[in-house]
């Protein structure tokens, strides 16, 4: 471990990552991934524990945080980044793993966060709220299937609750949607327990997770804010669970989402003049200001151009606060399988995009511009009906 580090502490921090993979249960079944968001996206596929451990520190404490993939990955995807930190890619032919790509789960995982206005301003939890996450924590660790098979984990602004399973093959993609639906039932039945309290739906199979032991630095510090290390917080659980096995093959599955028209991916275009957009120049100079709306109208704008998904990630990250790349990822996927059309100029100019504290964007060329949305600034013809 890093040699700034005291020999304890270092003792401490690696024993809780091993366990964390303990927990995981990636040997014998695959690879294991590790993804940092900032200050540039990484991925890295390692083959044993030591080569985790190495990894992580490499990079602890330069970054938001280092997350790892709960379920196995396939050994294939080892070769893309072996043992190594590599620029990471998204999307089809990139070298992240996909949720098609899992072939075993082997660890349910739930995030519980609290949406306080200082936790959306950008700062870490209290002391505070982070009693009331444990609180819902408790309660769903205690459910049928989690009881006596869950570790509670504190990931430095919010509690997970994380459970080993008998490996369930992932042979038929009815498995992965039974999963799904298993795991909101679940956290539908701790959910609403608290004010202020929410539970993501982190359930898809290629989710990714804080690495324990590592440091949470995600969020602006405070004096009674501060950036602190994921630990565990219960006694990290030894047995995988045989219920939660039979649970996953008797539930169930979620409909898969009906296939819709798709819109043309990857159209040929010239990315360079959409840059002469005030509202690309806009999200680039300050992007503190663009709220979640305006943020959803530039992905919604660029998602459908050829080299449009990689600018998507190059403005967002900018915001190095709140931006996350596997959830632009989820947005972008969202947006593509859902055939979203991209949002007009005159609604970006609207009030509904406003970021509280902010003004309204306004565009000076409105009046003069010949298009409608961003988009078709770099597209030689039209492909959505005006």
């Amino acid at each position: 471990m890093n040699s700034t580090k005291d020999n304890a502490v270092n003792g401490v921090i690696e024993a809780m990552i091993c366990r964390h993979l303990d927990i995981l249960g990636h040997t014998s079944h695959g690879v294991t991934e590790l993804r940092l968001f900032d200050p540039f996206a990484q991925v890295a596929y390692a083959d044993s524990p030591k080569a985790v451990v190495d990894l992580c520190d490499k990079m602890d404490g330069k970054t938001t945080g280092i997350y790892v993939g709960v379920q196995p990955r396939p050994v294939h995807l080892f070769d893309l980044a072996p043992n190594r930190w590599v620029p990471a890619r998204g999307g089809a032919g990139g070298n992240c793993s996909r949720d098609e790509d899992i072939e075993y789960i082997t660890a349910a995982f739930f995030d519980i966060d609290v949406t306080s206005p200082a936790r959306q301003e950008g700062h870490p939890a209290s002391d505070e709220e982070l009693a009331l996450t444990l609180r819902v924590a408790q309660q769903m660790a205690g459910q049928d299937g989690l009881a006596a098979h869950s570790t509670v984990c504190c990931s430095g602004n919010g509690h997970y609750v994380l459970a080993p399973i008998v490996a369930v093959p992932v042979d038929d993609p009815e498995v992965a949607r039974k999963f799904t639906s298993l795991c909101r039932q679940l956290a539908d039945g701790a959910a609403g327990q608290l004010p202020g309290v929410r539970i993501d739906a982190v359930y898809n199979t290629s989710r990714v997770m804080r690495v324990m032991g590592t440091v949470n630095r995600k969020g602006e510090p405070l004096p009674d804010r501060p950036h602190r290390r994921a630990h565990f917080v219960t006694e990290p659980a030894q047995d995988r669970s045989m219920m939660l096995y039979e649970m996953i093959r008797n539930a169930d599955a979620v409909p898969a989402t009906p296939a819709a028209p798709r819109l043309p991916t990857g159209l040929r275009c010239n990315l360079r003049k959409i840059e002469k957009c005030e509202f690309i120049r806009y999200c680039r100079r300050r992007p503190q200001e663009v709220s979640e709306p305006a943020w959803f109208a530039l992905i919604s704008n660029l998602a459908y151009l050829q080299g449009g998904i990689d600018l998507i990630h190059e403005i967002s990250a900018l915001d190095t606060r709140r931006y996350d790349y596997a959830n632009t990822e989820r947005v972008i996927e969202r947006m593509l399988r859902e055939s979203y059309k991209p949002v007009r100029c005159a609604t970006i100019m609207g009030p509904d995009m406003v970021r509280p504290g902010r003004g309204v964007f306004r565009c000076s060329q409105a009046a003069r511009c010949p298009v409608r949305t961003p988009m078709y600034l770099a597209t030689s013809h039209a492909v959505y009906t005006r």
